[in-house]
């Protein structure tokens, strides 16, 4: 699978850096995705239980999520499959404050 990083993804893994087993895990995170063909099979892998992968809720719920420390910590990847093809997914977002500190509205979806 494509992976196509943003802006906002980029600025946030700089700060990511410091913590060093989530950043560690986000590795495994993209190898994961890399290697899967679509983003259906994605979703239905045994593997992304491990990092709590989920979609959101409510008016998040275009956007899917990964536990960057497993099970218990409050850092995530989140991420968006590209709506018009299933072969590309936004890496969208880490948030350092389970979702607390991610905006929508501030991600820009870019190519």
């Amino acid at each position: 699978m494509r992976i196509i990083f943003t802006d906002n993804y980029n600025k946030q893994l700089k700060k990511l850096k410091r913590h060093k087993k989530e950043y560690e895990n986000l590795s495994d995170i993209l190898d994961i995705i890399e290697r899967a063909d679509d983003f259906n099979i994605l979703c239905k892998l045994p593997i992304v239980n491990i990092y709590d992968f989920e979609r959101l809720k409510h008016n998040l719920n275009e956007y899917y999520s990964f536990n960057l420390n497993k099970h218990g910590g409050t850092i995530r990847l989140i991420i968006k499959p590209n709506s018009s093809n299933i072969i590309e997914v936004y890496l969208c977002f880490i948030s350092f404050e389970h979702y607390k500190d991610f905006d929508p509205k501030k991600v820009i979806l870019n190519d």
